[in-house]
């Protein structure tokens, strides 16, 4: 990704998260990953319970939505380390 790129995108992020810095930006995203990791906790829960139960399609959704949490972490995570690299003065 180009600088001018890179940048385009960290600014897009940063309106969408209503920051205007790097280090905001970057609390910010830790939120919302401390977040998801509640629900995650959450859903862990109730995927113990499902997986008891006689209908397949309830474990699946929720193994399903567990993977989605997981990549949603993981793409916050992936964010969070650009803004990270970006008030380092990284490129």
């Amino acid at each position: 990704m180009a600088i001018a790129g890179r940048r385009r995108f960290l600014d897009q992020w940063a309106r969408a998260l209503d920051v205007t810095n790097d280090l905001d930006a970057m609390a910010k995203l830790r939120g919302l990953m401390n977040e998801l990791d509640d629900a995650r906790s959450q859903l862990q829960k109730t995927t113990r319970v499902l997986a008891g139960v006689p209908d397949p399609d309830a474990n699946s959704g929720a193994t399903g939505a567990m993977t989605a949490l997981e990549q949603a972490w993981g793409h916050l995570l992936v964010v969070e380390r650009r803004f990270a690299k970006h008030e380092r003065g990284g490129k």
